[in-house]
């Protein structure tokens, strides 16, 4: 009994009483999850959508970073109010700063000259993280409440001071695509700011008035908080995208552009980063296979020419003899470039065409044609181009 009233007293995984609990009551639900209703709001649903777009339209490596360790602090989220474990929220909050960390790091620099320095914006993040670790390791246990108090004071500092910055990008854009990409990154802003405030409202009066008991003590304001979080970071990540591809290297992402799917926003880009410059092999063998097709139409058409039928006639004067003389070569000439077998199949003697080039060459050596073959593509112009695309489609 000792023991049962022992792990009742502290939980499932032990670890309470906790000066990360929320205001939620703990094992409501079931007996194993101790904070139930935020683990599932904590599930990292933004993280693996930014993941998925990042991999299917290949935004770089720069942006990936930033969406792994978005997918990270949210599996820490996931397993802290799971366990109620105090390392893991301690190592969830600073997860979750170290990307915004992080983001400042790479691209803080559109903000002011001053911070076009790495080694200005390396100190500044250096001196932050350590302030950071210094604030987790002490403030939670020197309050009431003090993990809820811990997370309003470490982040809404930055949420805030970023969301007037790209207030006032977005007022001094000059072109659609910054006023495009200012935006997201300002709605991200807002929804993170107002997520904010009602941080503030849940360390006041959460743990009395936060939390519906008659319904399996449904925490309602903390699940508003993670669910503005999770889509205010969610609109962050795809405003890191264009900040990458719209605005810093276009020249890497032709083509790239802000879509809307489903109320679902998202950047588009239509080849992986750094591919508008680059022909795959693909393209090379295809872009081959069609100069050896035109040269080989070049040759068909010659062929025709050379072995077109002339009338013969008895000469009756100098001018018809003269006329039947160069008949008579022409005829020469197109038996000497040319020879049927005895299945109807012709093949050419390419030694003696006149200016033939080696893709010519090759091209007639590959795969002899009948005349008939040849005649129907010398006569359906753009079927070259036509096997060419669909090749490319097939390949790439």
């Amino acid at each position: 009994n000792a023991s049962a009233n022992g792990e009742e007293l502290s939980g499932f995984w032990g670890t309470l009483p906790s000066a990360w609990d929320h205001p939620e009551p703990n094992y409501v639900v079931s007996g194993v999850v101790g904070e139930f209703w935020s683990v599932l709001t904590t599930i990292p649903i933004a993280g693996f959508l930014l993941l998925y777009e990042g991999v299917r339209f290949g935004y770089g490596r720069k942006v990936m970073a930033i969406y792994a360790l978005t997918c990270a602090m949210y599996s820490f989220a996931f397993t802290a109010h799971l366990t109620l474990q105090m390392h893991i929220f301690s190592t969830t909050v600073i997860a979750v700063m170290s990307n915004a960390l992080l983001t400042f790091a790479m691209f803080s620099h559109v903000v002011h000259w001053a911070l076009e320095s790495p080694v200005v914006r390396g100190a500044i993040v250096l001196m932050s993280e350590a302030v950071l670790v210094g604030t987790v390791a002490t403030l939670p246990y020197k309050l009431e409440h003090g993990g809820v108090w811990t997370l309003f004071t470490v982040q809404s500092p930055g949420v805030f001071l970023a969301t007037g910055l790209a207030a006032s990008m977005v007022w001094k854009s000059t072109c659609q695509k910054e006023r495009t990409t200012f935006r997201l990154v300002g709605v991200s802003g807002s929804l993170l700011s107002t997520a904010m405030v009602l941080s503030l409202v849940e360390c006041l009066i959460g743990f009395e008035r936060g939390f519906l008991e008659d319904f399996w003590g449904f925490p309602w304001l903390h699940i508003a908080i993670h669910v503005l979080e999770q889509v205010g970071i969610y609109v962050f990540g795809v405003g890191v995208a264009a900040l990458q591809a719209l605005l810093l290297t276009p020249e890497d992402f032709e083509g790239a552009e802000v879509r809307t799917a489903a109320g679902l926003v998202y950047l588009y880009c239509p080849q992986p980063v750094g591919a508008a410059h680059k022909l795959c092999a693909a393209e090379q063998l295809v872009a081959a296979a069609s100069e050896l097709a035109l040269d080989g139409d070049r040759v068909a058409d010659g062929e025709s020419s050379a072995t077109t039928p002339t009338a013969t006639a008895t000469p009756s004067g100098p001018g018809e003899a003269t006329a039947s003389g160069e008949s008579s070569q022409q005829s020469q000439r197109g038996r000497d470039s040319s020879k049927l077998s005895a299945g109807g199949v012709e093949t050419v003697d390419v030694g003696r065409l006149p200016q033939q080039s080696p893709a010519a060459i090759l091209s007639q050596e590959l795969k002899p044609e009948s005349t008939l073959q040849r005649r129907k593509r010398a006569q359906s112009p753009g079927v070259s181009g036509l096997v060419a695309r669909s090749v490319l489609q097939e390949t790439c």
